[in-house]
């Protein structure tokens, strides 16, 4: 039952088309856009808002697009800028963008290239402009391939460029019992991703439902070089995750500056979700992400997918 992972397609090769390109803004060159280079500051939040799907109408909770309207408040609340949501389904994008009004752009969202994606990055229309987007395939339950976002985002106050990339791997359920194999396979796709973006040399941030805890901490911080944005570190050898609570993670380039950190349980989210909304701030430096200043770098030869 292995099946290979192939490279089959281009990263980044395709400028979102239609409605979502029309939202978007040339690259603008590093003269223009930030010629002191300050340090791009933002905060980033991973956010599975429970999918419309698991409270239908007469349930124990509020309905999904009612819970949408309370995830809003969460990200005014957070000061949130950028978020990986996991579960977001049509009807509660949909929600999201009319209450948002322009303020909020999703990626996929509700476009063309959605292709059954529950998972969206979104972003704050005022603070970035999309440069790049794309979606990585990964297995997801008995290994059924599922898209998930990657955005090349410029932060327009700096200039700053960022990658963005948000997952969600398959638990195990009553109906998808042991899906250990298809989490490992999942991790192994988007480990190759963050590494194949490495040497581009522009900071890259990853949110997600990972459905692990310490272990998928351990592995990605073993095979790539990324950090997670709550802690952990590892010593002659020995991993220590320092106990996480949540499957929810904020990962990102080493030689990023994350600040802040937040596991947020409150009343509030109770009713919004299931799972805590994880908060991170964090800031770019222009000496240690010199090339994310630039201009757009040319889009990668190939991704690896599942």
């Amino acid at each position: 039952m292995q099946k290979a992972i192939s490279v089959v397609w281009a990263l980044l090769a395709t400028i979102v088309t239609g409605a979502l390109t029309a939202t978007s803004q040339p690259a603008a060159s590093a003269e223009t856009a930030a010629p002191t280079r300050q340090p791009a500051r933002f905060t980033v939040s991973s956010f599975n808002v429970l999918g419309s799907s698991h409270t239908p109408a007469g349930g124990t909770r509020a309905v999904g697009t009612t819970r949408i309207v309370w995830a809003h408040e969460l990200l005014i609340q957070h000061h949130v800028d950028v978020a990986g949501f996991q579960e977001m389904q049509p009807d509660q994008a949909e929600k999201f963008l009319s209450i948002t009004n322009g303020k909020w752009a999703l990626y996929p969202g509700l476009t063309a290239v959605r292709r059954d994606s529950e998972n969206s990055i979104g972003w704050r229309t005022d603070k970035f402009h999309l440069v790049q987007a794309t979606t990585l395939r990964i297995p997801y339950f008995n290994g059924n391939p599922r898209v998930m976002p990657v955005v090349l985002l410029r932060d327009k106050a700096t200039g700053a460029l960022g990658y963005f990339m948000n997952y969600h791997n398959p638990a195990n359920t009553s109906r998808f019992p042991n899906q250990g194999y298809w989490r490992l396979e999942a991790t192994r796709v988007e480990i190759a991703l963050s590494n194949q973006l490495a040497p581009v040399g522009i900071p890259r941030i990853v949110t997600g439902d990972m459905n692990e805890r310490a272990t998928y901490f351990c592995r990605v911080t073993q095979q790539t070089p990324l950090k997670a944005a709550r802690g952990g570190s590892w010593r002659d050898g020995v991993c220590d995750a320092e106990k996480p609570r949540a499957v929810d993670w904020i990962f990102g380039s080493k030689r990023l500056t994350f600040s802040n950190y937040l596991e947020d349980r409150s009343a509030l989210v109770a009713k919004t979700t299931d799972h805590p909304v994880i908060v991170s701030d964090v800031q770019v430096g222009p000496k240690k992400f010199a090339n994310a200043y630039g201009t757009a770098p040319a889009p990668v030869d190939h991704m690896l997918t599942y």
